[in-house]
């Protein structure tokens, strides 16, 4: 399947930061190419992966474009430039995701333009200490 990988960072990127294109190369029967397809060719693109759990995005994966050739394996994603921890792409993409699609229906019915504010203000998870989880380490100096 082929689609635009960064179809929805694009709606939020003047909000959000920046993400860097890293590029790989390998050899032999990569994750998805055994459950997908055996075929000697193959061209795969997906836009970032993600479901929906308690009425919150849940990141699966990150953009990427795949071409597959025999067991050569070139591959192209898009990720955060600095990891702080593990879960920095789970919390950009989560904290993104519910900027564009979450809060904009569930807390404050349709608007026609997303609102940063609004999605900081309604975003349901929290750390451990009870503070609030979202982070603004992921969004644009404005």
């Amino acid at each position: 399947m082929i689609e635009n990988p960064l179809k929805t960072y694009n709606k939020a990127k003047k909000v959000f930061k920046k993400l860097r294109c890293y590029f790989k190369i390998s050899w032999g029967n990569w994750y998805p190419i055994l459950w997908i397809s055996p075929k000697f060719f193959q061209i795969e693109s997906r836009d970032v992966q993600w479901k929906d759990k308690y009425d919150t995005p849940r990141y699966e994966g990150c953009p990427y474009f795949w071409i597959h050739i025999g067991k050569l394996n070139i591959i192209w994603y898009w990720e955060l430039p600095e990891l702080y921890n593990d879960y920095d792409n789970d919390e950009y993409w989560e904290q993104l995701l519910w900027y564009l699609y979450y809060y904009n229906t569930i807390s404050y019915g349709r608007l026609k333009e997303p609102n940063i504010e609004k999605a900081k203000e309604s975003y349901p998870w929290q750390n451990s200490d009870g503070t609030p989880a979202w982070s603004d380490k992921y969004l644009l100096k404005i």
